[in-house]
């Protein structure tokens, strides 16, 4: 039977590996929409402690979580996630303590992040700022930052950390990715739009659909949610960046539709109108579909499952996702895992994926059959 096996290394006490004392483990990452911030995600470890195995796992200490079989390409470990123990819970059972436990609660990077405000903090970096925040607390925010498409205000700030990643990721439109074993080995990567074809991409060795393969994962159940149902329906958009602010309208969505309006705050200095305006597009059709899957490892191939680590937990890029709707045809598309939730002990481990479409991240790139916006009616903004 084909299944993952999960390590649990304590980075912080020379790798010790707890492995023999982890009951369960679940742990997610991404977030709940395109239009969501990254408010950063928690992971949870069961641990038996019928003789103090809690120390093991100490307040602050950074947990990695890895898992075989597992084709990375890289020559990083076998690495899908790194976290900080930020609290214990003991469930002491009376008596002599057989079959106690300590749940350990874990916290990601852009977790971390939220702890964090700044006070008259200077950032001077226009394009570069995202690594220049990184940079000024590493031993808190495992990322790496490639330089943003949109110019961002500089100056003296006092401001949450988390909340000025986010107003800079808004403003830039792009994506916090997974790369736990990538080269860089930070647990998260930060790509601008410009950045998605050539460091991200579509993958050529992994789908998604209904059936398993050595190429394909196969979900066992899967929901679909249009955009008008899932509150991501927005034709009318308004941007406040930190000088200016911008607001874009569909006419021809509006019309169909009614006003359905987008608001946000981002820290761009520049190219505020071509935000607006990218908002009210890419997210005006009620019918662009949403996918929910979940399946169990216990049920996959394992030439895929190995690539499914590698790739999608580990290294995180596009997927071709096919279904078929009742009644109708094979439909595939390209997709984004939105945000992943793995649930595992000894027996199975069972995921849970939101599957985002590549239309909500595409651009005003007319001559790109993959990242371009191809249909000319959504280019009539006003």
């Amino acid at each position: 039977m084909t299944k993952l096996t999960w390590t649990v290394l304590n980075l912080t006490q020379a790798n010790l590996d707890i492995t023999q004392y982890v009951r369960s483990l679940s742990f997610s990452y991404g977030r709940p929409s395109p239009v969501s911030p990254y408010s950063g995600n928690t992971g949870l470890l069961v641990l038996t402690n019928t003789s103090n195995q809690a120390a093991y796992a100490n307040v602050n200490d950074n947990i990695s979580i890895s898992c075989t079989p597992n084709t990375h390409g890289f020559t990083q470990s076998d690495k899908v996630a790194e976290f900080t123990v930020i609290s214990r819970e003991y469930n002491d059972n009376p008596g002599n303590g057989n079959n106690s436990t300590v749940t350990v609660l874990l916290q990601d990077a852009l977790h971390n992040a939220g702890n964090v405000n700044f006070v008259n903090q200077s950032l001077v970096s226009t394009n570069g700022q995202m690594q220049e925040i990184v940079n000024l607390l590493p031993n808190q925010l495992s990322i790496i930052a490639t330089n943003t498409d949109v110019a961002m205000s500089t100056g003296t700030f006092s401001v949450n950390v988390n909340q000025r990643l986010n107003d800079i990721a808004t403003g830039d439109r792009g994506l916090f990715r997974s790369t736990a074993n990538s080269f860089t080995s930070y647990e998260y990567s930060y790509r601008p739009p410009s950045n998605f074809a050539l460091q991200i991409g579509v993958s050529t060795v992994l789908t998604f659909g209904r059936t398993t393969s050595a190429s394909q994962i196969g979900y066992q159940t899967i929901s679909r949610s249009e955009s008008s149902n899932n509150n991501l329906l927005y034709n009318s958009a308004t941007i406040t960046g930190s000088a200016t602010s911008a607001t874009k309208t569909n006419a021809a969505s509006i019309a169909l539709y009614g006003v359905r309006s987008f608001t946000a705050t981002t820290a761009q200095s520049a190219k505020v109108d071509e935000t607006a305006e990218w908002y009210a597009n890419a997210f005006s059709d009620p019918n662009t579909i949403t996918l929910k899957m979940t399946f169990s490892d216990v049920a996959q191939n394992a030439t895929a499952l190995a690539l499914f680590a590698g790739s999608v937990l580990g290294n995180t890029i596009f997927y071709n996702v096919s279904y078929t709707p009742p009644g109708g045809v094979s439909t595939t598309g390209v997709y984004w895992p939105e945000s992943i939730t793995v649930d595992a002990t000894p027996a199975s481990t069972l995921f849970n994926i939101t599957m985002t479409p590549q239309t909500y991240y595409a651009n005003f790139i007319l001559n790109d059959t993959v990242w371009g916006v191809l249909d000319t009616d959504r280019l009539g903004v006003s």
